[in-house]
């Protein structure tokens, strides 16, 4: 029987079959590629494919404006023009942008494409040189039209160029990274390639708040190049006060700056390192605190930054950039239907000041070079410094009753900066704030702290008698000596005192004696108490926003230094010295005023404050004191700035030959002077930042006055500082006796007052 043959497929079959199971594989991808497009990524590629039928365009917003006490501006946005211009144009690549469409125009489609790669360069090339010589005459065209100095606009597009690099290099990374993340683990993977970023594929702009007149010119420049240069509708920053003109009564000026002519002084940028300003293009870190567009998630922020943005810079301006800052809106179009959405941009929050900008203006003004109180004069007794020479200075005046700032003024100004040689800037630090940041050592004014501290803690009455025998420490006539126990004083004592006469005369000894008894522990305690040792938060900054350090805060001794002191057997000395305001101790001109308010309303706190509104609660509770102590201290006070003997009552320009330094009537006035060691006065600075031994000059004083100003009871606390002025008296009481006039003239005091 014949062997049945099997069936088996043929050549084709097989063929078929394979072919079969190639078609079945790649339907199963395409359908898995199907599924993860569809599901898995599906919401992502629906926003992408959403998004591109949509065309949005941005509104642009405007910070709140600063107010002083009674609504006056101090800063606030006005309508401007910018001119942006393309990131292309600004890095150059439309030099062949252009040279490439010119050489395929001059060819002719047809040549074109029939051309080698190498022949296309060659023609790109002969056009690369005509386009170029185009865009040199471009920002020629626009340097000149915006009247910038030479290197100017260089510098601006190269500032734009590196922040944009920057950007993108971040931003590529972390595209990288996702890249990475995606593709981990494939062979062949797709090739990472960076995309263009927004700010690269955008106009920048390099003309801020530009004229109308220019705007026009730009205008114009647009129409012929619109793929270079944009003008936009903006808002600028404004500070009504940048110039000022204040008149200034000479008839109170002490003798040699006296006349019965007033004289109009131009002050310029009033309040300048309060308000702080604002700076274009934003920083780096600008961005990274609150970027514009997450790189993450997309998410606009329409409150965060863009490079052409402006940000606050120094002053209430930055610390209150979230506040004063505005919202974007935005206006969204679909390209296939036309509807429009349209999200109105909100405007920052207005923020009013406690400072009354006329007298701050007054105040600058009196402090000015053109017055003279703040450059040295003969009756200020020095033979250390060039007479006329400019010093640095501060002011600050505090209402009592609400702990508001009226004035805060620090010379040289931000304004007077831009004035200054290079060296000049080095040695006078014209951005630092005096009057709320630098530290100094108080001296005697700190003695009326120390009075009250002693009162309170049962180591001094109203009626405490201590005998100034010249010197503190027995058999010891060299150290902690009075100040008028010096041989050319022939060896002179106060004897015995009470509270008000030892604070008339400024006796040392009075208050050596005070600090021993009281030790060094409570008169630290009691300085803190003050406000020493600890940073005020009047809000020029949100609260907390501030690093701690000495800069603003001052110096103590701390607990482990005390530890050290008593280990060495020197803290009954140090109490001694802290007592009178030297040692371990510094404080800034604000916190003098403000203790000296505290003094007057009898041992209350109260935190100043620059922010209307803004109150804080002081650290623990209050020490009410006794009435008969701030009675004598205020008697003291009051002695030392109108009685003869006191040593803030009178200015002597030879012998027998006085005047009084204050001349305010019916105000009344409190005070007390002092005269604090201070650092060399560094005279000049060479090229690389040596100081040479000839461009010191050693053993000069700081100038202090703190004082009380009123109708009948103090009303104004008002401290003063001369850096290196020498003698308090003579130096910082003419300025505060004008800055009780400029109290009177503005309404605080006198006939004139405002109604409470």
């Amino acid at each position: 029987m014949p062997r049945t043959r099997r069936n088996r497929m043929t050549m084709f079959q097989s063929r078929v079959v394979v072919l079969g199971l190639c078609v079945v594989v790649v339907n199963v991808v395409l359908l898995l590629q199907l599924v993860r497009l569809a599901v898995v990524d599906g919401s992502r590629h629906a926003v992408l494919a959403e998004s591109r039928l949509h065309e949005q365009s941005w509104l642009p917003t405007w910070r709140g404006s600063i107010l002083d006490r009674s609504g006056r501006v101090l800063a606030h946005d006005e309508p401007a023009y910018d001119v942006a211009f393309s990131y292309d144009a600004i890095t150059g690549a439309w030099i062949r942008q252009q040279a490439v469409r010119a050489a395929r125009r001059a060819a002719g489609d047809a040549a074109w494409s029939a051309a080698s790669p190498s022949q296309r360069e060659q023609l790109i090339a002969g056009e690369h040189r005509v386009v170029q010589r185009e865009l040199e005459a471009f920002w020629e065209d626009v340097e000149t039209s915006a009247s910038l100095e030479p290197g100017e606009l260089d510098e601006r597009r190269n500032d734009v160029l590196a922040t944009v690099q920057h950007m993108a290099a971040v931003v590529w990374e972390q595209q990288r990274r996702r890249h990475e993340a995606r593709y981990s683990g494939e062979e062949h993977g797709p090739t990472f390639r960076p995309r263009p970023i927004a700010e690269q594929e955008a106009f920048h702009v390099l003309l801020p708040a530009v004229d109308d007149e220019t705007a026009i010119t730009f205008r114009a420049m647009e129409a012929r190049l619109p793929e270079l240069v944009q003008v936009r509708h903006a808002r600028h920053r404004v500070n009504p006060h940048a110039r000022d003109q204040v008149e200034v009564d000479r008839s109170t000026l002490p003798r040699g700056l006296r006349s019965p002519t007033p004289a109009t002084v131009p002050v310029e940028g009033v309040a300048g390192h309060l308000l702080g300003g604002v700076r274009r293009p934003v920083w780096e870190e600008d961005v990274a605190r609150r970027p514009f567009r997450d790189v993450e998630t997309g998410v606009v922020d329409r409150g965060g930054y863009l490079l052409d943005d402006e940000v606050g810079s120094g002053g209430l301006e930055q610390g209150w950039e979230e506040h004063l800052r505005g919202v974007r809106g935005s206006v969204r179009s679909r390209r296939d239907t036309g509807e429009e959405t349209r999200l109105e941009q909100e405007p920052g929050r207005d923020l009013q000041t406690t400072i009354d900008i006329e007298l701050q203006g007054r105040i600058e003004a009196v402090l000015s070079d053109a017055v003279g109180l703040l450059n040295v004069q003969p009756w200020h007794g020095t033979t250390r410094l060039d007479q006329g020479r400019p010093l640095n200075g501060s002011v600050v005046v505090l209402e009592i009753e609400t702990g508001e700032v009226l004035a805060s003024v620090s010379v040289p100004s931000r304004s007077a900066a831009m004035e200054m040689t290079a060296v000049e800037r080095e040695i006078r630090q014209p951005w630092a704030d005096r009057a709320l940041e630098a530290v100094y050592p108080p001296g005697s004014i700190i003695k009326p702290l120390v009075l009250a501290a002693a009162s309170v803690e049962g180591e001094c009455g109203a009626g405490t008698t201590i005998e100034c025998n010249g010197h503190h420490f027995p058999g010891q006539p060299g150290i902690a000596r009075c100040w008028i126990y010096r041989p050319r004083n022939n060896h002179a004592v106060h004897g015995p005192l009470q509270p008000a006469e030892a604070l008339a005369r400024s006796c040392n000894c009075y208050f050596y004696e005070l600090g021993d008894r009281l030790g060094l522990d409570r008169i630290v305690d009691w300085y803190e108490y003050f406000g020493l040792g600890r940073r005020l938060e009047p809000g020029l900054a949100p609260l907390g926003s501030v690093a701690e350090g000495v800069s603003g805060r001052g110096h103590l001794p701390n607990a482990q230094q005390r530890d050290a002191l008593r280990r060495r057997g020197e803290d009954r000395f140090e109490s001694v010295m802290l007592s009178i305001g030297q040692g371990g101790v510094s404080w800034t001109v604000l916190q003098a005023a403000n203790a000296y308010a505290i003094l007057a309303r009898g041992g209350r706190r109260l935190p100043p404050t620059f922010i209307r509104g803004l109150r804080t609660s002081p650290p623990g509770p209050d020490v009410r004191f006794d009435d008969s102590i701030v009675d004598a201290i205020l008697e003291g006070l009051n002695d030392a700035v109108t009685e003869s003997w006191g040593t803030g009552s009178r200015l002597k320009y030879g012998p027998g030959d006085y005047e009084p330094i204050f001349n305010v009537d019916p105000i009344r006035v409190w005070g007390k002077t002092g005269t604090a060691q201070a650092p060399p006065l560094v005279t000049d600075v060479d090229g690389d930042g040596a100081i040479e031994p000839g461009e010191r000059i050693d053993e000069l004083h700081h100038a202090w006055f703190v004082g009380l100003a009123g109708d009948v009871t103090p009303r104004y606390a008002v401290a003063v500082l001369v850096e290196h002025g020498g003698s308090g008296g003579r130096v910082a009481g003419p300025i505060a006796n004008q800055v009780i006039h400029a109290l009177q003239r503005t309404g605080h005091l006198g006939v004139g007052e405002v109604a409470r």
